[in-house]
């Protein structure tokens, strides 16, 4: 599927959901911070036996007046009892993990959102570009979701897209529209990989690419070997993208396995 697709879609699937942060009362609201690495450790390894099930994939992360509003839409038909759901913030290079549990609505039990300050989370809208941002669902008997990937930009400004023939040899690429995300043009992208479970890391830097027309599309791919890095399984790592322009980090975003990722 190529890039203007992807974008349709999600475009499509995110003007189901109202943001957290349009309208209404922007203060924060108290929630509870959550031990990750704990819930993690319990959990072992991410429920992959059904992604399309364990991955919402309407969910929207929103920064006004530094205060950060995640917020997510699941349908629950053909999916197990959620217990939880996980907002997490990554410190990428650091490979440390920090969350919050989301609040589910009472009006609407399919949404989950949260309103956090920039003293809870550790920064602002425009500061941190090395902290990348997911969220965790979570089932009884302590089963946890593939991590899903939050963008710090406006709807629209991102796709990307994870590849595996044999869940080894894994195929990562991002796009970003630089005007949609409002960021100088980045001339590099640094991936990271973490496995969640295990803590096995990966970092590299990689040029970007202009799309030839002269638009505001910059794109970025990296292929690496699972198996020879030590990452595990591919169901296991959290894959994030830092975009630098000019030696510094202008904006991120963490990219999402999907069913139709799998071999």
């Amino acid at each position: 599927m190529n890039r203007s697709a992807l974008v349709g879609l999600a475009m499509v699937a995110l003007a189901a959901v109202s943001c957290g942060g349009d309208g209404g009362d922007n203060s924060p609201v108290e929630v509870a911070p959550v031990d990750v690495p704990e819930l993690l450790a319990r959990a072992g390894h991410s429920w992959a036996d059904d992604i399309s099930a364990s991955t919402p994939g309407i969910r929207e992360l929103v920064c006004k007046d530094d205060v950060w509003f995640p917020e997510i839409y699941s349908d629950p038909l053909g999916r197990p009892r959620i217990e939880r759901m996980v907002f997490v913030a990554w410190d990428m290079p650091a490979g440390t993990f920090r969350g919050w549990d989301l609040v589910q609505n009472a009006a609407d039990r399919h949404t989950w959102s949260a309103a956090l300050s920039a003293e809870e989370v550790g920064f602002g809208c425009d500061e941190r570009f090395t902290t990348g941002f997911f969220f965790l669902t979570s089932w009884p008997e302590n089963n946890v979701s593939v991590p899903v990937g939050f963008q710090r930009a406006e709807r629209g400004a991102f796709s990307d897209a994870i590849r595996s023939d044999d869940g080894v040899l894994v195929e990562h690429s991002t796009w970003i529209d630089s005007d949609m995300a409002n960021v100088p043009g980045p001339d590099k992208a640094t991936f990271y990989l973490q496995n969640l479970f295990t803590g096995a890391t990966f970092s590299t830097d990689v040029p970007t690419e202009r799309d030839l027309d002269g638009s505001p599309d910059y794109y970025a791919a990296l292929e690496v070997d699972y198996g020879e890095l030590g990452l595990g399984a591919m169901t296991d790592v959290v894959a994030g993208v830092a975009y630098k322009s000019d030696g510094a980090e202008v904006m991120n975003q963490c990219l999402t396995v999907l069913a139709t990722s799998l071999p």
